[in-house]
C-alpha cells in the first residue's frame, strides 16, 4: 500500500498561507497556524488508520469471457468486495496493448457488506492470446487528507479467435455456396475409386480389367475386384506467415484472411469425412499437425492456428518442404496459402512446390495485395504517382509470370483477393474431391 497526500491537503495548505499573511494585519491570527497544523496531523492519522484497515479484507476479481472474436466487442467487469465501510476512489485496469480502448479507469464507491461491480466494453482487432492486468486501485481517506494506492496482481487471458470461429454472420453466403456445390457433387461423383471394397463374381457388363485372375483360379470361377470411392482422404493446409502475409487487406491482414479460410476449409473437410492437418512456416517451420479426424479435430486445429502471427521474415519454403516429405508420405491434398513476388525471387519456392506435386495433389492459393492494385490504377498527377504506378504494375506482371509457371507444371493455382478467398478455395477442394484425383 502506497500512501500519498490527498486532494484536501491543498486546501489546508492554502488556509495556512492565508493565516500567515493575516498575522501581519491581525496578530491573533497567528494562533490559527498551529491549530491548523495540529488538525491536519490528526485528520491524517485518522485517514491512515482507516485506509490501513480498509485493505485487510478487500478483494478484486476480474470477469471476462474466455474467448472473443477478432474485432467483436466483449464485456470486462471488476467485482470488488470485502469493504468494512463506505470507500471511494478510482480503479484502473491494464488492458492489452492491442485493445480498443487502450486505457480504462472509473470512479467507484465501494459499499460495505456487498459486492460492487464496474464494467466496460472492449474489443481486440488482433487474433491471439491477450493478457489483462494488473489492477490498480486508489482509495481516498474518509477526510480526504490521505489516499492509498495498491496493485492487485490479477491477471487474465482471453483468446481472440478469427471471425469464422465465433460468428456465423458474414459466412452465410459462403456456406450457401459450399452447400449448393456439394449438393450437385453428390449427384455426379465420378471415377473408379481407389479404395478396395470386396471380391465378387463377374457379371455381364463388368469391366474385364477388374478381373482378379489369381482369385478366379482359386475359386474356379471368374472373380473381379470392386472398388469404392475413398472417403477418408488427407487434406493438409500449409499456412505461410512470412512478411508478404503481414500486409493489410481490408479489415485485417492477408494472414488473417488466410487463417479464416483455412479454418473454414478444415471444417468442411472434416464434415465430409476427410482427415485434416496443418503446417505453419515463415523462415522456419513453426508447427506441423498430422492429419486428424473426429469430433475434436476442429478444436485442435483451431488451437494450433488462432495465435499465428507474421514475424515479418522472408518466407523459406524449403524447411516446410522437407517436413512434408518426411512426415506426409501418403498422397494428400496440399493446400498452400501464400503469395509470390516474382519468378526470380520465388525460384526455390516454385521448385519445392513442383517437387511436392509429383507425390501430392497441390492447390496453391495466391493472396493478392490490394495496395498494389490501388497503386497500379491510381490517378497519376505527379512524377511520384507515376513512379509508384509503374512499380506496382511491374510487380503485378512479375507475379503473374510466377503463377503461370506453377500452372504450367500442373499445380492448381487460385489467384484471389484475400477478402474473397474462402468460397473459391472450398469450391476448388470440392471439385477436386468429386473428381477423385486423390
Amino acid at each position: 500500500m502506497n500512501i500519498r497526500p490527498g486532494a484536501r491537503v491543498l486546501y489546508f495548505s492554502i488556509a495556512l498561507v492565508v493565516a500567515s499573511v493575516l498575522c501581519f494585519a491581525i496578530p491573533p491570527a497567528a494562533y490559527l497556524i498551529p491549530a491548523g497544523v495540529l488538525a491536519l496531523l490528526v485528520l491524517a492519522f485518522l485517514d491512515y488508520n482507516a485506509l490501513r484497515k480498509s485493505w485487510e479484507n478487500l478483494k478484486i476479481e476480474r470477469v471476462l469471457p474466455p474467448v472473443a472474436g477478432r474485432g467483436v466487442p466483449f464485456k470486462v467487469s471488476m467485482q470488488i468486495s470485502g469493504a468494512a465501510s463506505l470507500l471511494k476512489g478510482e480503479i484502473r485496469d491494464v488492458l492489452p496493448a492491442a485493445s480498443e480502448p487502450q486505457y480504462w479507469s472509473a470512479a467507484i464507491s465501494i459499499l460495505p457488506a456487498q459486492a460492487t461491480v464496474v464494467s466496460t466494453e472492449c474489443q481486440i482487432p488482433t487474433r491471439g492470446l491477450h493478457g489483462f492486468g494488473p489492477i490498480w486501485l486508489r482509495l481516498n481517506g474518509p477526510y480526504g487528507i490521505l489516499e492509498a494506492q495498491r496493485v492487485f496482481d490479477q491477471r487474465s487471458n482471453i483468446k481472440v479467435l478469427p471471425e469464422s470461429a465465433v460468428s456465423r454472420e458474414g459466412l452465410d453466403s459462403q456456406q450457401l455456396a459450399v452447400d449448393l456445390l456439394e449438393r450437385s457433387a453428390r449427384t455426379r461423383l465420378r471415377g473408379q475409386g481407389l479404395e478396395f471394397e470386396s471380391l465378387s463374381e463377374f457379371r455381364e457388363g463388368d469391366d474385364v480389367r477388374r478381373i482378379d485372375w489369381r482369385s478366379s483360379a482359386r475359386h474356379n470361377r471368374t472373380v473381379i475386384r470392386r472398388y469404392q470411392l475413398e472417403q477418408h482422404r488427407d487434406v493438409v493446409i500449409v499456412l505461410d506467415c512470412g512478411r508478404l502475409m503481414g500486409t493489410r487487406a481490408g479489415n485485417g491482414t492477408k494472414l488473417d484472411r488466410a487463417v479464416d479460410s483455412a479454418l473454414m476449409l478444415s471444417r468442411v473437410a472434416l464434415e465430409k469425412g476427410d482427415r485434416c492437418g496443418l503446417g505453419v512456416f515463415d523462415d522456419q517451420v513453426l508447427g506441423f499437425l498430422p492429419p486428424l479426424s473426429g469430433a475434436g479435430a476442429q478444436k485442435v486445429i483451431m488451437d494450433s492456428v488462432y495465435n499465428v502471427q507474421s514475424r515479418w521474415r522472408e518466407s523459406n519454403f524449403n524447411l516446410m518442404f522437407a517436413t512434408l516429405q518426411a512426415k506426409q508420405s501418403k498422397r494428400s491434398l496440399l493446400v498452400v496459402l501464400s503469395d509470390l513476388v516474382d519468378a526470380a525471387a520465388s525460384e526455390q519456392f516454385r521448385t519445392a512446390l513442383v517437387a511436392l506435386s509429383r507425390r501430392h495433389l497441390l492447390v496453391f492459393a495466391a493472396l493478392q495485395t490490394p495496395l498494389l492494385d490501388e497503386l497500379a490504377h491510381a490517378p497519376t498527377e505527379t512524377m511520384l504517382d507515376a513512379a509508384r504506378s509503374s512499380v506496382a504494375l511491374h510487380l503485378q506482371r512479375e507475379r503473374e509470370k510466377a503463377l503461370h509457371s506453377l500452372t504450367h507444371f500442373g499445380i492448381n493455382v487460385l489467384d484471389v483477393d484475400p477478402a474473397h478467398l474462402t468460397v473459391p478455395l472450398i469450391n476448388r477442394y470440392v471439385a477436386l474431391r468429386q473428381q477423385n484425383l486423390l
